[in-house]
């Protein structure tokens, strides 16, 4: 029996983790949809990522603290999930064939490309097309506003049904009716922070300990926050992503078509939309992704909207090309973004500042005669697994020959070779 969407997680959560047995009955659309199987509540934190920007007018670094909620399921719930993910995956991928998107729609697929692959596209499209406005959009809270009305009604139509069969209704409620446990609420409870201290597979908790703990249970906000409407899936589930390209089929097709008709290059890649045309369409573009977006009930992020003039040849000034994917794409070709390449730095730099740490105290106490250096080699330097060195000449590859992305990493790598020469001498 075919189980490639399964895998073990080897998170905790408030079951055990599940086996093939398992999975086996997730196939079983009786017992998705029958008593049996009852979700489970979600298990919620927030993912903080920090993103240092240019230095301000008073030369000061700016740095910004991106913040995004995670709701993750339990074992069991996830093993359902994925495999319904599984199945409306492909589903999704014979209507984006039928319908001529299979190359617009690239976020959550199996493509066989990485994001340098659809960058190094959107450049040689822009490049052979130029001058052109590179325009990038921005969907406000993306997750947190799919309206459940339109979401049901497009499953609907993927599925080729009228009404959701038992199983498919289940999973539907499971992703808009939700219910989550706050772990930072685990954190402070004298009876499950320790738990959590725990490095085992254990269930943190059972759900009748929770509720004797008297710890709470929210449910979806999106229930009660607009009238009449309910809205919002979770982000971090297995069908969260699915289901966020499932919402967005109508928008696509609409998109796709409009971009077609004036020359434009369209794609989406979940809630960034990037359209490449000319420069004297720029506006009714602008006009127009808002206007499709509207009928979504969903809105575009003013604020975040980027246009960029692209002249095949021209200047650009360091750091303001298009922003697309984790590059920048200029007039002369692609670098990896500033902020990333600043944040493969202080990787770099602090762990080689552990290592020299740990490798002083255990020389001076006797147990070691040289700082270990092979973990540090594996992460940072030039070697056939996958580390940001691997990444970056993949990169440099997809983009073709005399990139500047090639420079970038000569120089991380220059500087990772003396910090391992520095080790070396203690």
């Amino acid at each position: 029996m075919d189980l490639e969407w399964f895998k073990r997680r080897p998170y905790r959560h408030f079951d055990k983790p599940v086996c093939e047995a398992f999975a086996t009955r997730a196939m079983d659309p009786a017992f998705v949809g029958g008593p049996n199987y009852q979700p489970g509540p979600l298990l919620h934190y927030v993912k903080e990522e920090k993103r240092y920007k240019h230095c301000d007018k008073a030369g000061k670094r700016v740095l910004k603290t991106k913040k995004r909620p995670i709701k993750y399921a339990s074992h069991r719930d996830a093993c359902v999930l994925s495999r319904y993910s599984y199945d409306l995956s492909q589903k999704l991928d014979a209507h984006y064939e039928a319908a001529g998107l299979s190359d617009e729609v690239i976020a959550y697929r199996s493509l066989g490309k990485g994001n340098y692959h659809f960058a190094a596209e959107a450049l040689a499209f822009a490049k052979a097309n130029g001058p052109v406005t590179i325009l990038a959009f921005d969907v406000t809270g993306f997750f947190d506003n799919l309206d459940h009305v339109l979401l049901k009604g497009r499953l609907k139509r993927i599925l080729g049904v009228d009404e959701l069969p038992a199983d498919w209704f289940k999973v539907f409620r499971q992703m808009t009716r939700f219910s989550f446990v706050d772990s930072n609420e685990l954190k402070a409870s004298p009876t499950f922070g320790p738990r959590l201290k725990l490095r085992n597979r254990d269930p943190i908790a059972t759900i009748s300990e929770l509720k004797m703990a008297a710890i709470r249970f929210y449910r979806n906000p999106g229930l009660s926050s607009k009238p009449g409407r309910s809205i919002g899936i979770p982000q971090g589930t297995p069908i969260s992503a699915t289901f966020s390209n499932l919402y967005m089929i109508d928008y696509d097709a609409a998109a796709s078509q409009f971009c077609d008709g004036i020359g434009a290059f369209y794609r989406r890649y979940s809630d960034d939309i990037l359209v490449i045309c000319r420069n004297e369409d720029a506006p009714v573009v602008e006009a127009e992704m808002v206007r499709l977006m509207d009928l979504e009930r969903l809105q575009l992020n003013p604020d975040k909207i980027e246009r960029t003039a692209f002249v095949p040849g021209g200047s650009v000034a360091a750091g303001h090309g298009a922003q697309y994917l984790g590059f920048n794409l200029g007039p002369f070709g692609a670098t990896i973004r500033h902020s990333s390449m600043s944040r493969q730095w202080r990787k770099m730099r602090r762990a080689f500042k552990r290592t020299r740490k740990v490798a002083v105290a255990n020389i001076a106490a006797g147990i070691a005669d040289k700082a270990w250096t092979k973990r540090l080699r594996r992460r940072f330097t030039a070697r056939p697994v996958r580390n940001f060195s691997s990444y970056a000449r993949r990169s440099a590859a997809a983009f073709g020959p005399d990139e500047k992305i090639t420079g970038q990493l000569r120089r991380f790598e220059r500087a990772v070779e003396r910090e391992l020469a520095e080790l070396q001498k203690l």
